[in-house]
């Protein structure tokens, strides 16, 4: 097994959570759900949604301290937001009654708008819900700013280049967007979670926070900056969440590791 991940199946993911825990880490438990190969898409989202429920109410158990991260493709995006809603809504309400916030993924160009109305759909009725903006899309500050109008929670990303492009070609750029959205989630949002190994970056929140009193958290890849973390919790005094993907499909996972130049596919393979 890789360590980038937390496990192939749950139960190893929830030891994997509960040692991080023991360490003073928080923890952001992520199914990568299997294709189901001769399934229809509605028998694929049946199925995450029970493993899903299975899983909060494991979490629950175990007295798990940390959340959940979905992808909305998992539950029928494909047929509008609106179908989304209706598979998560019973889902997050199962979360909050165990006390877990929720994180929805939504760092595809093609499927951010859709994640979007969803998480507008959904937020009013769900104060501990939170999405994933990315600040490689050029939607990101609009987005931004929509999200925190509505009092919503934002996990900010530098999110993944387009599979046509080359990494790194606009790295500067994209650093400057991320320290202006950083800019905006201090001066505009009460509870929001930096997801960046940037050291350069961490600093420029460390500056922002001396001057904004602000409740958020760090939320890093299980993995690839494990000693930042625990420098972060025990020398700074912050929250700090892991990102813990397992399950059939965790090659999604290593590819985006991949593809954001977090991990060579060599490391990956090792």
């Amino acid at each position: 097994m890789s360590s980038y991940l937390a496990g192939a199946t749950q139960d190893e993911a929830l030891e994997r959570a509960r040692h991080l825990n023991k360490e003073g880490l928080g923890t952001l438990l992520a199914p990568q759900f299997g294709r189901g190969e001769g399934l229809s898409e509605q028998d694929r989202a049946d199925r995450a949604g029970e493993e899903t429920e299975a899983l909060v109410k494991a979490m629950g158990m175990k007295l798990i301290r940390g959340g959940l991260s979905l992808d909305p493709r998992d539950f029928e995006l494909d047929c509008g937001w609106a179908r989304a809603m209706e598979r998560l809504s019973p889902l997050v309400v199962r979360a909050e009654e165990f006390g877990y916030g929720v994180w929805l993924e939504a760092e595809d160009a093609e499927t951010a708008g859709a994640v979007l109305d969803l998480y507008l759909g959904l937020r009013p009725r769900f104060p501990h819900l939170g999405i994933t903006l990315s600040a490689r899309l050029p939607r990101a500050l609009s987005d931004l700013a929509t999200v925190t109008q509505s009092r919503g929670r934002v996990r900010l990303v530098k999110g993944l280049p387009s599979p046509d492009k080359e990494s790194g070609e606009d790295t500067k750029d994209l650093s400057d967007r991320f320290r202006l959205l950083l800019e905006v989630l201090f001066r505009e949002s009460n509870f929001f979670a930096i997801a960046t190994h940037d050291p350069l970056l961490i600093e420029e929140s460390h500056r922002l926070a001396e001057n904004q009193s602000r409740m958020f958290e760090y939320q890093l890849y299980m993995g690839v900056s494990d000693t930042l973390a625990r420098r972060l919790v025990y020398e700074r005094g912050h929250p700090t969440t892991l990102y813990l993907p397992y399950g059939e499909r965790s090659d999604r996972h290593l590819d985006r590791l991949i593809r954001g130049g977090r991990v060579s596919e060599g490391e990956v393979q090792g």
